[in-house]
């Protein structure tokens, strides 16, 4: 039985997440037993995170609780987009709004913990640690965003068939946000555009969480566009006002260019959301 396993009193379940620990003060004990840690299964979550006699830097600890944060959060996010598609199906707008703030709430927690990462990973320590990863390690692998991405579109969907049984068009709901006079009895378009606002915002989450990502690639990596790098100009074809085309960009442990991150960081978790903003623009702006 391993340390970490199992130093608990008779009769009295507990575990110590840094047996090694002289300082009995400084020892991080858990599974006490506690109906708290039963009813959250923290203890599960906990024995997650690896032995610190594992550790292969002391940095290691900061970069496994960040991502696994993010993996909750993201479940849990992925959870409150079907509530919010069921409550799409059954006319609910109110409530389905209200769940995709909520969504959207969890993910400026996956935005936070990235800057974590970014603000306070020394570029040695992930280097170092890198080196000791399997090859393909990479967070294109994550279930959470991947998952995301798939429930985003099936949430989509059932957002436009809703407008489509309101008889109402996208454009429609941002009017219906910019209104002068109150809406009609029945008018569905002020709470279809409430969750049009609460997908919006957790479309700019994901996005945010993306933003930082990038940068902390950037940061940890290397293979920032600005960076001087001697790179050929003299390209058949482009003009020389035009960025150089960084040819000597960093590679993933899958062995892929990290440019594959910026064309992520594009990508909108909801593109057809944004069509109605260029029909508004058209409609409302003057050519010329």
């Amino acid at each position: 039985m391993s340390k970490r396993a199992q130093t608990g009193r008779p009769g009295q379940a507990r575990r110590v997440m840094n047996p090694d620990e002289n300082d009995p003060l400084f020892r991080y004990e858990y599974d006490r037993g506690s109906n708290y840690e039963q009813d959250t299964r923290l203890t599960e979550a906990l024995s997650a995170l690896l032995p610190e006699d594992t550790l292969v830097h002391p940095d290691q600890r900061l970069f496994q609780t960040i991502h696994l944060i993010s993996e909750y959060a993201w479940c849990a996010m992925h959870y409150e987009m079907r509530r919010a598609a069921d409550a799409l199906r059954a006319d609910d707008d109110l409530l389905a709004a209200q769940l995709l703030e909520r969504a959207a709430d969890l993910g400026e927690i996956t935005v936070h913990a990235v800057r974590v990462l970014l603000d306070h990973l020394p570029q040695e320590s992930l280097l170092t640690m890198r080196e000791t990863f399997p090859e393909n390690t990479t967070g294109l692998d994550s279930p959470g965003a991947r998952n995301l991405r798939r429930a985003a579109s099936a949430l989509y969907r059932e957002m436009e068939s809703a407008v489509d049984r309101a008889g109402l068009h996208p454009r429609a709901l941002i009017a219906a946000q910019g209104r002068l006079e109150p809406p009609e009895d029945g008018d569905r378009a002020p709470g279809l555009a409430l969750v049009r606002q609460a997908l919006l915002r957790l479309d700019g989450s994901v996005a945010g969480w993306k933003h930082y990502h990038l940068r902390m690639v950037r940061s940890q990596l290397g293979g920032h566009p600005e960076a001087a790098v001697p790179v050929p100009v003299d390209v058949p074809g482009r003009s020389r006002q035009e960025p150089p085309v960084r040819e000597d960009l960093p590679k993933s442990l899958r062995g892929h260019s990290t440019a594959g991150v910026q064309a992520m960081a594009d990508r909108s978790l909801f593109p057809r959301l944004w069509d109605a903003v260029d029909e508004t623009y058209r409609d409302l702006v003057p050519e010329g």
